[in-house]
């Protein structure tokens, strides 16, 4: 189980021979072909093979033409080029999926600036507060709506990826520099925060450290999405006057420590884990030739999951200096 955003196409979900690629002798989806080594059919089938070509092509075509090479082609991979798609498309590599992301995170900084300039007040007594964090709510409920559209299609373009890399800039803008205003320095504080833990979290899936399991995915979305629901209720109690604004439920204390805290460093451990499974389906999506054109996909994935730790590291840091 998977980011729901990649979890749509196949070519994220299992490590297998692509559409139009017919399979390789002895390959099962999901092994590890180094251990489980070919089927006896293989040898059977590359006999029948050799057997075939003597019989049928050498005679006809003189030494070092290329009707071999044509024909295993054929043969192995569909007459599909090994770094082509199959459906003709340059096949996705690592890079443009980092390209992607670099647009996407490009495009949520920019409107990030541009939302602190122009709608975050320079006073926090000035009158426009209350505008700013009304733009901040706002656009994040327009992101998660954007997101959930996102989530039940089956491949995504620049259109709608960038329009929610635009909404998240907007909330993240505002709403940080709403914190700063209060709490000088955060703002820098959580964003080499963030880097930090994506860093680590790319560190711990290149090096094979860490590798995420089915299981763990389901326990991490369950507590993605109560997470959420708390927030959603959270924000609604604040509204309605139930709880104390800013940080309503996550004041209060357990042991001592702020609710707040407590969430924000499971929800923190928990994006990160989120963030390797990530890495992990774009990568499958490479081994499996997917068309480039899934790089937007994969890429607001890693994208949405990045955003998220910041938030959750933005708000980490605001409740511990409450005061």
């Amino acid at each position: 189980m998977s980011n729901p955003i990649m979890s749509r196409n196949p070519y994220f979900t299992e490590q297998r021979t692509p559409a139009g690629y017919p399979a390789m002798p002895g390959y099962q989806p999901g092994g590890d072909q180094n251990q489980q080594g070919y089927a006896p059919q293989a040898d059977q089938s590359y006999g029948q093979y050799n057997q075939q070509y003597g019989q049928q092509q050498y005679a006809q075509q003189g030494y070092g033409q290329p009707q071999y090479d044509q024909q295993y082609e054929q043969t192995a991979f569909g007459g599909q080029d090994v770094n082509r798609a199959a459906n003709g498309e340059p096949a996705l590599t690592n890079e443009d999926v980092m390209m992607k992301v670099g647009i996407l995170l490009g495009v949520t900084v920019l409107t990030a600036v541009l939302s602190w300039m122009f709608f975050v007040p320079a006073d926090i007594n000035a009158s426009g507060y209350g505008l700013a964090m009304g733009i901040a709510v706002g656009s994040s409920l327009a992101a998660f709506a954007l997101g959930m559209v996102m989530a039940f299609k089956r491949q995504l373009g620049p259109g709608l990826t960038i329009g929610y890399a635009a909404l998240e800039g907007v909330c993240l803008g505002t709403l940080t520099g709403v914190i700063e205003l209060m709490i000088p320095g955060t703002a820098i504080q959580a964003v080499l925060a963030t880097a930090a833990v994506v860093a680590v979290c790319w560190f711990l899936h290149s090096t094979g450290l860490v590798r995420t399991t089915a299981k763990g995915m389901k326990i991490a979305i369950t507590v993605a999405l109560a997470g959420i629901v708390f927030s959603l209720a959270n924000l609604a109690l604040s509204w309605t006057g139930v709880v104390d604004a800013p940080w309503g439920m996550r004041s209060a204390e357990v042991m001592g420590i702020p609710l707040g805290v407590i969430l924000g460093v499971v929800m923190i451990l928990v994006a990160s884990y989120m963030l390797i499974n990530d890495f992990e389906v774009a990568q499958i999506a490479v081994a499996n030739r997917a068309p480039r054109s899934f790089a937007w996909t994969a890429a607001i994935g890693i994208v949405m999951t990045i955003l998220w730790i910041y938030l959750e590291i933005l708000r980490l840091i605001a409740i511990l200096n409450q005061d």
